[in-house]
């Protein structure tokens, strides 16, 4: 599944597989992702939620697309743990 976060001029795409209804595993989160940028509008938005050493430890989907927009506790549709958690940047592809 899929995911998008933009930051300014760039799609970030958060690729993920559910593993429990409270649980998901990140596959990738990159913003070299071409369908992230083509499908923006149609995938659901997400929010990274990162401790004080920027380890992503829960992620928060909204399944509608609002521009200009960020996804927070009090607008997700769901909020899953992070089965893999790991620096933000060590998900690349």
């Amino acid at each position: 599944m899929k995911a998008t976060r933009r930051l300014i001029d760039s799609v970030w795409t958060l690729e993920y597989e559910i593993v429990s209804p409270t649980e998901i595993e990140i596959i990738r989160y990159s913003r070299e992702d071409e369908r992230g940028y083509l499908l923006e509008k149609e995938l659901p938005q997400c929010g990274l939620v990162e401790d004080e050493k920027r380890t992503i430890t829960d992620v928060l989907i909204r399944q509608n697309y609002e521009p200009f927009s960020w996804v927070n506790e009090s607008n997700a549709d769901v909020a899953y743990k992070v089965t893999n958690p790991k620096y933000i940047f060590d998900y690349g592809a």
